[in-house]
């Protein structure tokens, strides 16, 4: 279900209506004026504008995705950014940069845009609460969605930068300035896992609105119960080590994945689904959740140029060239053009995650599967649309803000494999990582040993979610990321004076969270307590 039109209410309502305070910097550190006469205060006189209300706390989700293929992707063993450019800021989190960091647009624009999904979230909940224009079980349904996306803005928030603020009622000035930082664990127990939690208890199988009308665009339950797992999962794992929540995920995870597979709905079941998936026409097909996007200015995936490196006009307008030098790693890249006797990828998901043709850039730099390569899998380009056998839409592409595809939060395959990672070497774990691979045309693994058999489920999470966000997050969890990222700098430099080499030793213990932003620190002195390291 494509659902176009409820992705125009989305994102326009976004424009709409704009929460009357929300994390920034300075003298904009937690209240703005509405640039709208329609302001929190005289919006919710109808249903209707409370339902419109809600689809632009959903639209406060837009920026999201271009922080987590920055600081999750970029950040990780799956992404090699080149350092003689002039995207600084990407290469200040690529290098662990902690100097930096401090100042760093990316993370400061990370702060501020996830904040502002609290803040929106924090306002509607408010307003709903006294309104007396929906039903308690309407309303219990809206509240349950706005929470659902504030535990999730939370999750992240606490996954980057650890002692964040804890909102949960829109504040005033004063009453920001007084706000210190929460203990991350205090956060997770105290808002994310309370607010998924209230998702899973009061959200219908597909969301539902004052109508009575169907969104498959917005949260459901079993996909609060796929959240609401990762979260559990994640305490589970570094740095707050909560092992007994892994119980708690496993049962969750299995509850997601019996729902997926009894409804039939979410499972791309051959190679053919899978690769088509990624393009805008099969919005909402697959994906457990997704963030909407369309082929308008400013209303398009803001993550899609920043994952490309570069490409000739054959793959989409000549305006459109982003020269990022972000690159796919070298690791990443050589596994995925591995082939048969026959020259056939054996990962039949490869052609639709990088780009394995030959292209030239605007620097002249050939580009070929041995070389610089970039990721394809929400690049809606010319060559992928013919090869795939939908119509040329280059000329909807007006600028770099209109590309429409989707970009998933979470995906069955998600949960599938942190479900084997659950449970392990078992006839169950097997199952869930082998349906993944055998679609993906590769042969079904047994007879590992349990350290074996965990390293081919992280491997699988790498191949299976590539440019996703969820990278840097499983190497955090399983407390692999000063390893795997001191090894990538050593093991793929091939610079005659050992530049990349050297950023090896910037990997340390506290390299798993970023710095709180220099701006927020400045703030007020005292009020914040800025990450080790930093």
């Amino acid at each position: 279900m494509n659902n176009k039109y409820n992705k125009v209410r989305w994102l326009c309502a976004a424009l709409l209506l704009l929460p009357t305070s929300f994390f920034m910097s300075c003298s904009d550190y937690l209240e703005v004026t509405p640039t709208n006469t329609l302001t929190t205060d005289n919006f919710y006189a109808t249903a209707a504008q409370c339902d419109q209300a809600l689809t632009g706390v959903y639209g406060a989700l837009k920026p999201l995705p271009k922080y987590l293929f920055s600081m999750s992707e970029i950040r990780s063993d799956n992404v090699w950014a080149q350092v003689d450019v002039k995207q600084n800021d990407y290469v200040d989190v690529a290098t662990f940069n902690a100097n930096g960091l401090l100042t760093d647009d990316i993370v400061k624009g990370c702060w501020q845009d996830y904040f502002k999904v609290v803040s929106a979230a924090n306002v509607f909940i408010s307003k709903i609460q006294q309104s007396s224009l929906l039903t308690d079980k309407q309303k219990e349904q809206y509240i349950a969605e706005a929470r659902f996306l504030r535990g999730y803005a939370y999750f992240d928030l606490v996954r980057f930068f650890g002692r964040v603020p804890a909102v949960t009622a829109p504040l005033t000035t004063d009453e920001a300035f007084q706000l210190p930082q929460s203990e991350a664990v205090d956060v997770y127990n105290n808002i994310i896992v309370p607010d998924l939690q209230y998702a899973v208890d009061h959200l219908a199988d597909v969301a539902i609105d004052y109508q009575n009308k169907q969104h498959a665009e917005r949260i459901s339950k079993v996909a609060a119960k796929g959240m609401l797992g990762k979260v559990y999962l994640t305490m589970a794992g570094f740095p707050l080590k909560d092992t007994a929540k892994r119980l708690l995920a496993t049962a969750l995870f299995k509850e997601v994945i019996d729902a997926a597979d009894a409804s039939g709905k979410y499972w791309a079941s051959t190679a053919h689904d899978w690769i088509h998936q990624w393009v805008h026409e099969n919005d909402n097909k697959y994906a457990l959740f997704e963030i909407q996007y369309i082929a308008r200015q400013n209303q398009g995936n803001p993550m899609v140029t920043l994952t490309l490196s570069s490409p000739s006009a054959e793959w989409c307008g000549n305006k459109l060239i982003t020269g990022a030098h972000l690159y796919v790693e070298k690791g990443l890249r050589e596994y995925y053009i591995l082939t048969d006797a026959l020259g056939q990828y054996l990962d039949q998901r490869a052609s639709a995650t990088i780009n394995l043709r030959t292209t030239t850039d605007e620097d002249g730099n050939v580009s070929t599967p041995t070389g610089n390569t970039f990721f394809v899998k929400f690049f809606e380009s010319k060559v992928k649309r013919a090869e795939l056998g939908y119509a040329d839409m280059d000329a909807e592409i007006v600028d770099r803000t209109y590309w429409p595809q989707n970009y998933p939060l979470l995906r069955l395959e998600d949960v599938m494999l942190l479900y084997a990672e659950c449970v392990g070497a078992t006839t169950a774990g097997y199952q869930q990582l082998n349906r993944i691979r055998q679609r993906a045309g590769l042969s079904a693994l047994s007879g590992l040993t349990e350290a074996q058999f965990q390293e081919a489920v992280a491997n699988e999470r790498r191949y299976e979610l590539a440019e996703e966000g969820h990278r840097w997050f499983d190497l955090v969890r399983q407390d692999k990321y000063v390893s795997t990222l001191q090894a990538m700098f050593v093991n793929d430099d091939t610079t005659a004076d050992g530049t990349y080499k050297a950023f090896a030793s910037r990997v340390t213990a506290d390299s798993y969270l970023y710095p709180i932003p220099q701006s927020q620190i400045e703030v007020r002195q005292g009020l914040y307590t800025q990450n080790p390291g930093y």
